[in-house]
C-alpha cells in the first residue's frame, strides 16, 4: 500500500470502523482465537508500523506457476492449497474466517496479510504478513518452509486457530529489512536460474566435445558453484553467471587435467554429493535459496527438480566409477550418500528423484554385475530394504516431508501420491505447445541414443552409466514435474557419460571386470 499514510488516529478510526462492520457480520469460527484480516494493498514498507508489536514475513497465497484472488481466499480458509497445473479451487470445510480491511490494525491479537488481486496470474509475488499477539517477534517461522520469514497460505488457518503446525516467530533486531533482502533474493534467483543452466549446459556441452572427463567434470563445478553461492547469499544475475560460467568451463577443463582419470573422477563425485548432504542437515536454507534451488512458489527446502536432476549424474557416476576403481563395497557407500543427501527428509526431501535414483541404481548394478540374474535379485531386496530403512529412521529422527507422509500413508497413500505427480508431470508438459514439443523431442532422442548404445553391442561396462541415466530420466519425466528440467538436464547427463564411456578413457582392465 503505496502513497501517503493516513495519520494515527484517523487509521485508528478506520480499524475500529472495519472491526464494527465485521461484527455485524458473520462472526469467526468457534474455534479461532486470532482473527485474520486482509488488508487491500498492504506492501512490505508498511510493516514497519506493525513490526514493533508483531512478528513477519512474507506470505506464498498458492502452489504452482498459477494464482488468483479466488484461489488464495479459498485456501486461506480452508489451509490447504490445491497446484494451479490441476486447475479449479481447494476443497473441504472452511476452517476460518476473515475479515477485509483498508488499514492495517496496529493492535492485536490479528493475523495480518495481504493477498493477490484480481483473475489468473503469474505466481511469482510474495505478500507482506504480519502477526500481531503475546509471543511473536521478530521473524514469522514455518514448518512449511522451513525458512525464517517465508511462510505459506496454509499456515495461516492453525494459526488462527491455535492448533500444531502453525507459525511461531524467531527474534530479528531488523526483521522488515531481512525479509526485503529474502524477497529480492527469490526474485534474483528466479531471473538468474533459467540463464544460469542453460550457460552450464552449453559450456558441458562443449567440453564433452572437446575433453569427455571435462565434460563429467562440468556438473560437479556447476553444482559446487551453486552450493558456494548459496552459502555466502550471492544471487545477484551477473555475479550468479559468472560463477557458474568459470566453475563449468576453464575450472572443470583445469580439473580434467589432474582428475581425469576414473579414481580421480569418483573422488570429486563423492565430495559433491557429501558437500550436499552435510550443507543440507546443516544450513539447508544455503540449498533452498541457491540459484538452482526451488522457485519458493510451491516447493521451498530441499532440492529443486532442476537440482536433483543435475545431481543424478554425480550420484550414478560416482558409483560406476567407486565399482570400477575401488569395488563394490565402496560403489555401496557412494550409493548410500547419495540416496540419504537426495531423499532424507533432513536434507534433499525428495521422494520422486529417490524412485528415480533406485532405478538408475538398480540399471547401473545390473550393467555391471557378472551374473545378472542373481544380481537382480540382490538388487531388489537391497533396494527395497534400502528405502524401507531410510524411512524408518526418518520417521523417528527427522522432520515430515512429501515422501514419509505419503509412504506412512501405505499402499493406498504412495499409490496416490504417485498417481498425483504423474498427472501434475502431464499437466505441466502439455502446459504449452512448444514445451511438449521439446519434451517430446527430448524424450525420443534419449531413446534412440540409448537404443542405438545396446544395439551397436557396446560393452555392458561401458554403456551402464549412459544407460542407468537415460532409464532415470525416462522415470523422472512421469514422477517429476517440472519436465522441461528434467529432459533437458537428462539429455546433458546422458550425452556426456556416453562420451566418456565410447572414448575409452577409463582402465580398459577394469571395464573387463565387468564385462
Amino acid at each position: 500500500m503505496r502513497g501517503r499514510r493516513a495519520s494515527l488516529p484517523a487509521r485508528t478510526a478506520l480499524v475500529a470502523v472495519a472491526l464494527a462492520a465485521a461484527s455485524a457480520g458473520p462472526a469467526l469460527a468457534t474455534d479461532q482465537s486470532l482473527p485474520v484480516v486482509v488488508v487491500e494493498g498492504l506492501d512490505l514498507a508498511d510493516l514497519e508500523a506493525l513490526a514493533p508489536a508483531a512478528a513477519v514475513g512474507l506470505l506464498v497465497p498458492g502452489a504452482g506457476p498459477r494464482v488468483s484472488e479466488d484461489a488464495a481466499l479459498a485456501a486461506l480458509v480452508r489451509g490447504k492449497v490445491r497446484n494451479s497445473l490441476r486447475g479449479g479451487l481447494p476443497s473441504g470445510p472452511v476452517l476460518i474466517d476473515y475479515e477485509t480491511a483498508t488499514e492495517p490494525p496496529l493492535e492485536g491479537p490479528a493475523i495480518v496479510l495481504s493477498l493477490p488481486a484480481g483473475g489468473d496470474q503469474r505466481h511469482e509475488a510474495r505478500f507482506p504478513i504480519a502477526v500481531l499477539g503475546d509471543g511473536y517477534e521478530g521473524l514469522l517461522t514455518s514448518e512449511s518452509t522451513r525458512i525464517p520469514g517465508l511462510v505459506s497460505i496454509v499456515d495461516i488457518a492453525p494459526t488462527a486457530l491455535g492448533e500444531d503446525g502453525g507459525l511461531g516467530s524467531v527474534a530479528d533486531p531488523d526483521a522488515v529489512g531481512t525479509i526485503e533482502a529474502l524477497d529480492a533474493r527469490i526474485s534474483d534467483n528466479s531471473t538468474a536460474r533459467p540463464l544460469a543452466a542453460l550457460l552450464a549446459g552449453l559450456l558441458i556441452l562443449v567440453l564433452a566435445a572437446v575433453s569427455p572427463a571435462a565434460g563429467l567434470l562440468g556438473f560437479a563445478g556447476v553444482l559446487f558453484a551453486n552450493l558456494l553461492l548459496g552459502l555466502f547469499g550471492v544471487s545477484e544475475p551477473w555475479l550468479v553467471l559468472t560463477a557458474i560460467g568459470l566453475a563449468t568451463g576453464p575450472a572443470a577443463w583445469l580439473a580434467s587435467r589432474r582428475l581425469g582419470s576414473p579414481f580421480g573422477l569418483a573422488a570429486v563425485f563423492a565430495a559433491v554429493m557429501l558437500a550436499y548432504l552435510i550443507v543440507l542437515g546443516a544450513d539447508g536454507q544455503a540449498v533452498a535459496l541457491s540459484p538452482l534451488g526451488p522457485s519458493q512458489n510451491s516447493r521451498f527446502f530441499g532440492l529443486s527438480n532442476l537440482l536433483s536432476a543435475l545431481l543424478l549424474v554425480p550420484a550414478l557416476a560416482g558409483v560406476a566409477l567407486a565399482r570400477i576403481t575401488l569395488g563394490w563395497i565402496a560403489a555401496g557407500a557412494a550409493a548410500a550418500v547419495s540416496l540419504v543427501a537426495i531423499a532424507g527428509s533432513r536434507f534433499g526431501a525428495d521422494g520422486g528423484t529417490a524412485i528415480v535414483l533406485v532405478v538408475g541404481l538398480a540399471v547401473l548394478t545390473l550393467e555391471l554385475a557378472r551374473e545378472r540374474r542373481r544380481t537382480a535379485v540382490a538388487v531388489a531386496v537391497l533396494a527395497a530394504a534400502a528405502v524401507a530403512a531410510l524411512v524408518a529412521v526418518d520417521a523417528a529422527t527427522g522432520p515430515s516431508s512429501h515422501l514419509t507422509d505419503a509412504i506412512g500413508g501405505g499402499p493406498d497413500g504412495l499409490a496416490a501420491d504417485l498417481r498425483d505427480r504423474a498427472v501434475l508431470a502431464w499437466a505441466r508438459a502439455t502446459e504449452h505447445w512448444w514445451l511438449f514439443g521439446l519434451v517430446v523431442a527430448g524424450t525420443l532422442l534419449i531413446v534412440v541414443l540409448a537404443a542405438r548404445l545396446v544395439l551397436t553391442g557396446t560393452p555392458r561396462a561401458r554403456r551402464a552409466l549412459p544407460l542407468a541415466l537415460a532409464a532415470a530420466t525416462l522415470v523422472s519425466l512421469v514422477v517429476n514435474d517440472s519436465p522441461l528440467d528434467v529432459i533437458s538436464a537428462g539429455l546433458l547427463g546422458y550425452l556426456a557419460a556416453q562420451a566418456y564411456a565410447l572414448a575409452g578413457e577409463a582402465s580398459p582392465s577394469r571395464y573387463a571386470e565387468g564385462s
